[in-house]
């Protein structure tokens, strides 16, 4: 690696491996630079003992640990893997620190909350003198899951600023200024689910790899057999043999039911007890008020979605 290569840190665990690689060649086709690209997940760090913080994706924590991979120098980028990316990356790369440690998206209306900002980040690595073990053995002592993932508690009031151009971190819409699109939403990610409404973008980028030679079918048909990715994606991509026309959002869907496909089955077993175990902690505080707000919760709930109320047992909570 030179120091001209753009240094790119993708949170993406074993499950995320197709998704890591469609980022990968989305974003190689847009810019004429020279990048290198690996993954980061929660496997980089000890796992915290207390239920309250299992991280919210398997590679939350992954991304304290970048820093002291880049040896603390230079510059690097953070993304998550759920992401495709349309402009070149040299646009965020070269974007000027001006004294601040980690640059993140402007603010916009719809990008409010500065923990899925901090999905896409470029950091001045020599200004990071982050040990990630420490980092995460704070967790309940200095600050929760949460203020963490703002960045905020490790550091200085002028260390974070929204400096990278508007677009590089466009949370589940594309409009003129787009230069990421961000799969926020994990249950419609267009690898676990047919229906979100810019899937088809993913699925063109998946399409053009298969028809560049850039991936190999057998990597699709063993990502569905690992459960990873949703078996109606075969079918979307005319893997499965015939000649059949494009089966519709409705049909896939069937597809991913008959299937006994779940999306994120471990993942979403693992925020599960995460939030037990905030509503246990809450509880302990102050029993009579979490008794009262929990009904509350439970009546809206039941109120705005009947069907999964009775459904999901998560939706009880």
């Amino acid at each position: 690696m030179t120091d001209d290569t753009v240094r790119i840190f993708v949170g993406a665990h074993e499950g995320e491996r197709l998704p890591f690689e469609v980022l990968r060649h989305s974003i190689c086709r847009h810019t004429p630079l020279d990048v290198e690209m690996r993954t980061v997940d929660n496997s980089l760090v000890p796992a915290p003992s207390d239920p309250r913080f299992i991280p919210y994706t398997n590679f939350s924590y992954g991304r304290f640990a970048i820093p002291k991979l880049a040896g603390y120098r230079g510059r690097a980028i953070y993304l998550d893997s759920d992401m495709i990316v349309f402009r070149d990356i040299g646009e965020l790369w070269n974007t000027p620190f001006e004294g601040a440690a980690i640059l993140i998206e402007r603010v916009t209306g719809s990008s409010r909350d500065v923990a899925r900002r901090g999905a896409v980040q470029l950091l001045d690595c020599a200004k990071l003198d982050w040990d990630p073990e420490r980092i995460v053995a704070r967790l309940g002592i200095d600050y929760d899951y949460d203020e963490l993932m703002s960045l905020r508690p490790l550091l200085t009031e002028d260390g974070l600023a929204d400096r990278l151009p508007l677009g590089w971190n466009s949370l589940d819409e594309r409009h003129e200024h787009t230069r990421l699109l961000h799969y926020t939403r994990i249950r419609t990610q267009p690898w676990v689910c047919p229906s979100h409404p810019l899937g088809p973008l993913w699925v063109e980028e998946l399409e053009r790899m298969l028809d560049t030679g850039a991936m190999d079918a057998s990597l699709v048909h063993a990502e569905v057999e690992r459960g990873h990715i949703r078996p109606s994606l075969l079918a979307e991509l005319g893997l499965q043999g015939g000649s059949e026309p494009r089966p519709s959002v409705r049909d896939l869907e069937r597809l991913d039911r008959e299937a006994g496909y779940v999306a994120h089955r471990d993942l979403l077993a693992a925020i599960a007890r995460r939030k037990r175990a905030l509503l246990a902690h809450q509880e302990s505080l102050d029993p009579v008020g979490f008794r009262r707000r929990r009904r509350l919760r439970r009546l809206r709930r039941l109120i705005r979605h009947p069907i999964r109320f009775v459904t999901d047992p998560d939706r009880r909570l």
